[in-house]
């Protein structure tokens, strides 16, 4: 092997690893390209109705119910690694069931998952070695469905939806 073949294989991995990071970057919050990104979304009024929408619709499909009262919207601006233009707000509200033994809790994952499929939403793969102890789903939109402490050692049972990355007013700043 020559003193350039070493040379030009780092140079390879080196742009390869480049490349992947990019990727990554660009597919955050769900648009792949700035140019995406820079497109209408819907308003953030309009995905908070939408989560108030599925949140009722799941919880009328579960055999238990919350309990407390529905928390208030959590606005967030989409990640720092949100490449593209800035100024995009997810939101996400939710319920707390508290401690559910577990037949019950067993019957609420099968009522989640089973609702949601047939509405449309898919289950989200999360790399392996990652939290277990939550069912997730998202639909087409970018909606986001979790129920969280499913595993039986777990003690409070949280039902969330999130929205997508979206424009307040649903446009981008001129």
């Amino acid at each position: 092997m020559s003193t350039t073949e070493p040379t030009l294989l780092i140079r390879r991995a080196t742009a390869t690893a480049v490349l992947a990071v990019t990727v990554l970057a660009l597919n955050a919050c769900g648009a792949s390209t700035v140019q995406e990104r820079s497109k209408p979304t819907i308003t953030l009024d309009q995905a908070k109705k939408q989560i108030d929408d599925d949140l009722a619709a799941i919880l009328a499909k579960l055999p238990v119910k919350p309990a407390n009262s529905l928390g208030a919207f959590s606005d967030l601006e989409c990640e720092a690694n949100d490449v593209g233009p800035h100024g995009r707000t997810q939101t996400r509200r939710g319920y707390d069931f508290g401690d559910v033994p577990s037949a019950p809790k067993a019957e609420t994952v099968n009522a989640f998952r089973t609702f949601l499929t047939g509405q449309g939403f898919q289950p989200v793969e999360d790399p392996a070695g990652a939290h277990n102890d939550w069912v997730r789903l998202k639909n087409q939109d970018g909606f986001l469905a979790t129920l969280d402490g499913v595993a039986d050692t777990s003690h409070d049972l949280t039902l969330r939806v999130s929205s997508p990355c979206v424009w307040p007013n649903g446009t981008p700043p001129a």
